[in-house]
């Protein structure tokens, strides 16, 4: 029985420490300087995606604290499938508002979370379907206000 829970154990920790390996890999930080202890992630990928970010415009004023994000994707699909086996042109997009990850999203349309009345910046990125980035990144932002009423 001690054998077993050991085993257990071990799965557990392995498991932990996957998903911290995961979510570090889902964060919205910028990419750090390679290690230098020689252990790498490998190379990237490029991917032939394009972002566009429709609504909100860089600039616009929108009225109200409930923001809807609307993306336009090109060269590449979104896939709900989380896999190491990626491809260039299936991902998904992480999005940040004013530098914190909202979002891990299967779709290119959606809500912002509630806003306070001032400037805020809304970065999108399509990932690969490991979560990781592509190499170069796939991004782009607008900067817009919220103003307050309805």
């Amino acid at each position: 029985m001690r054998d077993r829970r050991r085993g257990g154990s071990l799965v557990l920790a392995a498991a932990l420490v996957l998903l911290v390996a995961a979510l570090a890999g889902c964060s919205g930080a910028e990419p750090q300087p390679a290690d230098t202890t020689g252990t790498t992630l490998g190379a990237r990928p490029s991917s032939p995606a394009q972002l566009s970010i429709r609504s909100p415009r860089n600039g616009q004023a929108v009225k109200g604290n409930a923001v809807t994000l609307k993306v336009d994707l090109a060269g590449a699909r979104i896939v709900d499938a989380t896999t190491t086996r990626i491809r260039p042109d299936q991902g998904h997009v992480h999005v940040t508002v004013d530098g914190r990850l909202v979002a891990m999203n299967y779709n290119l349309d959606g809500k912002l979370p509630t806003l306070s009345p001032g400037t805020h910046v809304v970065r999108v990125e399509f990932v690969a379907a490991d979560h990781l980035p592509f190499d170069p990144r796939v991004f782009t932002q607008s900067a817009f206000q919220t103003t307050e009423g309805s």
